[in-house]
């Protein structure tokens, strides 16, 4: 849903708040943008396409300033509006690539969630995708920010799976926001694929990583 002034009555952005001036463009004239194109110019496109433990994985964007900014304003101060920013530029594509596909969000704290009022990646997830599963939990609180990389691997350890069966043979799409350690796609990959879906595939938002194919 897009911000309007009130004023005049024009869509506003839903990053910077400025009116959505619609300049002619391909862009403007296939897609309805809820952000401007300054702020649409600022993420870092990157559709890499590899593989994760013989899994398709696809990351769409570097983890530039401008994304942590963002992402932080979502998930650390409740901006809400912001879920149908990320992914703009391949919303019809993975709305219609993964139309058949379960979403498998990975979780995030409980307790944060409540303070939010909304579980950030399941957010993220519905501006292409209704079928969403919720059921990757975690059983303690654990920031992995806050974590050095060798801490992060403990994650594993508090990472775990409510009502799996409905993923029994179905096509299965595992969400997240970041990649870094790959620890938390590890363990949820494991948990989802314990169920014995029909198919997998991973997408995430952006990675942190220039070395790919070293590193994830």
């Amino acid at each position: 849903m897009h911000i309007h002034n009130p004023l005049s009555q024009q869509p506003l952005c839903l990053i910077c708040h400025k009116p959505i001036r619609k300049e002619p463009s391909l862009f403007t004239l296939v897609y309805d943008s809820p952000i401007c194109a300054s702020c649409l110019a600022q993420f870092e496109p990157l559709h890499y396409v590899g593989s994760f433990h013989d899994v398709k994985l696809t990351i769409l964007y570097r983890y530039n300033a401008f994304f942590q900014t963002l992402l932080f304003r979502y998930k650390g101060q409740y901006d809400y509006e912001l879920r149908n920013a990320f992914i703009v530029s391949d919303q019809r594509f993975l709305s219609d690539y993964y139309r058949s596909h379960v979403i498998v969000v990975a979780p995030s704290d409980d307790i944060a969630n409540k303070k939010r009022g909304f579980i950030p990646t399941a957010g993220i997830a519905s501006s292409f995708s209704s079928n969403i599963f919720t059921g990757l939990y975690k059983k303690s609180p654990f920031k992995q920010a806050e974590q050095s990389f060798e801490g992060r691997q403990k994650i594993k350890d508090v990472i775990d799976i409510k009502n799996g069966e409905v993923l029994r043979k179905k096509k299965v799409l595992l969400f997240d926001d970041v990649i870094t350690s790959g620890s938390t796609l590890e363990k949820c990959l494991d948990l989802v694929c314990h169920y014995h879906p029909a198919s997998i595939e991973i997408v995430i938002l952006a990675t942190r990583s220039y070395h790919l194919e070293k590193n994830i």
